[in-house]
């Protein structure tokens, strides 16, 4: 695949064949149903798995039907993406390894027609979870805990009926229990049980719902992480019936090593980084010195299925001291940078910044440069001068020109981006990660080089710089220039930039002597 002067072959490891490792050996023969596998992590783990551990048996993928496209016709558009190319050359036969299973976690029962269930029930061995609603999608609390939480227990249920069934993963969020300065590996109390929240939610009109949001979810950033705590609730009810483990990642961004390097999706994060791409979005709100806990998709992909590997034939026997020995019936892994490699906020734009400049773009309208500030004083004050007052500007010439203004709405969805981020910036938190270092040392030097999670091996710098080359050709669809040879958009957009910022330094100053 070609985009521009960026190719695919940048990218892609060598294509060598090695020797068997224990986690494929693991998975041969099995067959796996993964949820949510049409989304970001999904579409990297079935890339994963068809790619390393191709003597699996089944891939079962359950999907809805979206947009006029029913399911099969979903997955069959997924594998078009050129995060699949290398598994296609290495992996021609793949076809035959996947099936789609129609359901909707919205529904009832997930929505799954019982002939299905019937199909599948003595074949499945491990159960992959990952369909969730995002806060990108700015859910309802109905839609919401439909999705999260009482899906979550319905699988649960289902799963209770797999005959074969070795191993159950669940992925939730490093920021389910936000009101803890220092999480552990273990489940938390909620003040509200999850049995009451999916009755609440099943009986109670939308109109009433949307009233007691605010003040249900008060102790969380929002409703996502709100209700992937209550569905933790539900694993853990079910912990001692099933073979289950929890992932905790923290933010998810594009992959870091393979099966090709940049490879990213949209959403709040990569929203304002696009925004800041093209000059537009300037000013960013909250403290600076508190850890970003992002985390690369597909290093997240290979801890999936090494504590999925780990949960069918080895389960651990390292005793975890930091949780009471009383709390422990699943297995829990705390996945965040900060125990590896920290990168505060502050320098997750000061990479996006670096790299940014290295790799520009026809498709930017003013010059870039950003700012974070703690002061919410200051940032209204600058987000009014910066983004608004230019958004005004630029919407009243294109309404002029008889076209339909955009930038302002833009804007909006931005400053709601950046201000549902910011609640994930208030506090310094230490995740405990015993769980994660004791899997690590249990692999053999093949699987840590197969299935590498290790953070510590990544450098920000170089991560960023392919991410936004990544974040160039597979979201913006643009060509990549080198420096210096977009020089005279450049020096015109300085001049541009240079010239507004005086323009309301002086209105500032007028506005001052005049009123005061």
């Amino acid at each position: 695949m070609e985009g521009g002067d960026i190719f695919i072959q940048d990218f892609i490891n060598d294509l060598q064949e090695s020797p068997e490792s224990q986690i494929q050996k693991c998975f041969r023969g099995s067959s796996i149903l993964i949820t949510g596998g049409t989304g970001f992590v999904g579409k990297v783990l079935i890339e994963k798995l068809l790619r390393s551990c191709r003597d699996l048996n089944m891939i079962y993928i359950v999907a809805r039907p979206l947009n006029g496209q029913n399911p099969n016709e979903r997955v069959k558009e997924m594998f078009i993406s050129p995060l699949f190319d290398r598994m296609k050359i290495e992996n021609p036969m793949y076809r035959s390894q996947v099936r789609v299973v129609t359901g909707d976690f919205s529904q009832p029962n997930l929505g799954i027609d019982e002939v299905d269930v019937d199909t599948i029930r003595s074949k499945i061995n491990v159960v992959i979870h990952l369909a969730a609603t995002t806060a990108d999608n700015n859910p309802t609390l109905h839609a919401a805990v439909c999705t999260n939480v009482r899906a979550t227990r319905d699988l649960m249920v289902l799963a209770k009926r797999f005959q074969n069934l070795k191993a159950f993963v669940h992925v939730s969020s490093i920021f389910t229990n936000p009101s803890a300065l220092e999480i552990y590996e273990q489940f938390y109390k909620s003040s509200v049980p999850a049995s009451t929240v999916i009755q609440m939610v099943e009986t109670l009109p939308d109109y009433v719902l949307n009233q007691v949001t605010a003040g249900l979810v008060s102790e969380w950033p929002d409703i996502v992480t709100f209700t992937k705590a209550m569905s933790e609730q539900i694993v853990q009810s079910a912990g001692q019936e099933l073979p289950v483990c929890v992932i905790r990642p923290g933010f998810v961004l594009g992959t870091a090593n393979e099966p090709i390097v940049g490879w990213t999706n949209l959403n709040d994060l990569t929203g304002c980084a696009l925004g800041f791409g093209l000059g537009l979005v300037r000013i960013f709100h909250g403290p600076s010195h508190v850890n970003a806990e992002i985390v690369p998709v597909d290093m997240l992909v290979n801890l999936l299925l090494v504590a999925c590997w780990d949960l069918i034939g080895n389960k651990t026997d390292v005793v975890n001291e930091e949780v009471p020995r009383d709390v422990v019936n699943t297995l829990i892994y705390n996945y965040a940078s900060s125990n590896y490699k920290p990168c505060s906020w502050n320098q997750l734009g000061e990479k996006f910044f670096k790299n940014q400049k290295k790799v520009l773009s026809s498709n930017f309208f003013f010059m870039r440069f950003y700012y974070v500030t703690d002061s919410i004083f200051l940032y209204r004050v600058m987000t009014f001068y910066l983004h608004t007052v230019p958004g005004k500007i630029v919407d009243l010439f294109i309404w002029i020109l008889e076209k339909q203004p955009r930038l302002n709405d833009f804007y909006r969805r931005v400053h709601a981006a950046a201000k549902h981020l910011s609640s994930y910036q208030r506090t310094r938190v230490r995740y405990h990660n015993h769980n994660v270092s004791g899997l690590m040392n249990k692999m053999s030097t093949r699987d840590k080089m197969l299935f590498d999670f290790d953070m510590s091996t990544v450098s920000w710098d170089d991560y960023f710089d392919k991410y936004l080359r990544g974040f160039r050709v597979y979201l913006m669809g643009n060509r990549l220039q080198a420096s210096g040879t977009n020089n005279n958009t450049l020096n015109r957009l300085i001049t541009i930039h240079y010239n507004l910022i005086i323009s309301i330094c002086f209105l500032i100053l007028i506005y001052v002597l005049y009123f005061y």
